[in-house]
């Protein structure tokens, strides 16, 4: 009898009989304790990896690939994780922090690039360009283009330079803001947190651009068209620009448009936090916009779309933040 209550509580302690419980109660206090010491940026970027490791074995990958991803997101993870842990011990780990998302999006950028499979066939290349010629073969657009030469084409493709300094400059104006608030503040609610408010935002945008990727392949305009609109101008900071492109880029065109989707996200997450500077910022990002329509770096469509997906980031981001201020203050 004695053994039989010794084999009932040990049952009891198990789950249908083969897990313990205490080890489901750890596995679960950890996974809870993990959330709480990330941000939500942090999270976003932690969804992201997993669906990119996960992708790595449902599309058509090289080995090596495949394997290269997994080590890569496994260091990724585990660089997060130990941050979140130790930032608050030391200032040059919460710098690392603050800092590690601009990185986080130049791995998923590459990694999303060897998902792509290039279509042969062109449909949406063509199908994209028609809305082009509509827009940039106009008699008004022309004639603006013709009337600003050569400056506002040596100005368009300075703006489109712009777009990689953008969101770093866009954490230092973070910083100046007197309302920041640092991340390894344990007592700070996610959301009262200016730089993670920033960081959602503006991971929230490109990280979501970087996962459809692969499922609309498209040939840059400049590549497959080279339709620049009015007089013939090659300045300097073009062949700058090209040359950026040949030697870092994954030699293919985003939709929706990463590069506008990011640098929309600053400007409304600078916004908010500095309206001021936030003008200066929507500028540039209005100009960017441009830049890479007119450069043929992106369709139109592409630009667009990557405008809407930075507008929605930021009011999801808005939106989460006032709610999780309203749950704090029924906290309290």
């Amino acid at each position: 009898m004695a053994t039989l209550r010794r084999l009932a509580r040990s049952g009891a302690d198990t789950v249908s009989g083969t897990v313990p419980i205490s080890l489901v109660r750890s596995l679960r206090s950890s996974a809870l304790g993990l959330r709480s010491r990330l941000s939500f940026a942090e999270q976003v970027a932690l969804g992201f990896f997993a669906y990119i490791t996960l992708a790595a074995f449902g599309f058509a990958l090289a080995p090596r690939d495949r394997w290269v991803i997994v080590a890569l997101n496994s260091v990724t993870v585990a660089t997060m994780v130990a941050l979140s842990r130790d930032s608050r011990q030391a200032r040059w780990l919460a710098a690392a922090r603050d800092w590690l998302p601009a990185l986080l999006i130049l791995v998923a950028y590459r990694e999303s690039g060897l998902l792509l499979k290039p279509d042969p066939s062109h449909r949406l290349d063509y199908l994209f360009v028609q809305w082009d010629r509509l827009l940039l073969k106009n008699a008004a657009v022309q004639a603006v283009f013709y009337a600003g030469a050569p400056w506002l084409q040596h100005y368009l493709e300075f703006a489109y330079l712009l777009c990689y300094p953008l969101v770093p400059l866009g954490v230092a104006a973070i910083y100046l803001t007197p309302q920041r608030a640092k991340l390894n503040e344990p007592a700070a609610p996610p959301g009262r947190r200016a730089l993670d408010d920033f960081w959602a935002t503006v991971l929230l945008a490109t990280l979501f651009c970087f996962a459809v990727y692969p499922f609309f392949p498209l040939t840059p305009p400049r590549v497959l068209f080279r339709d620049v609109p009015g007089p013939h101008i090659d300045p300097l900071l073009r062949r700058w620009n090209f040359w950026l492109l040949d030697h870092y880029s994954v030699q293919a065109c985003i939709f929706p448009s990463g590069h506008v989707a990011a640098v929309t996200a600053v400007a409304l997450a600078v916004r908010r936090h500095s309206p001021r500077l936030g003008v200066l910022f929507l500028l540039l990002a209005g100009s960017i916009a441009v830049a890479t329509v007119y450069g043929r770096y992106h369709y139109a469509a592409d630009a667009v779309a990557g405008a809407l997906v930075g507008a929605a980031a930021y009011l999801i981001s808005r939106g989460l933040r006032r709610s999780s201020g309203a749950a704090a203050e029924c906290a309290r």
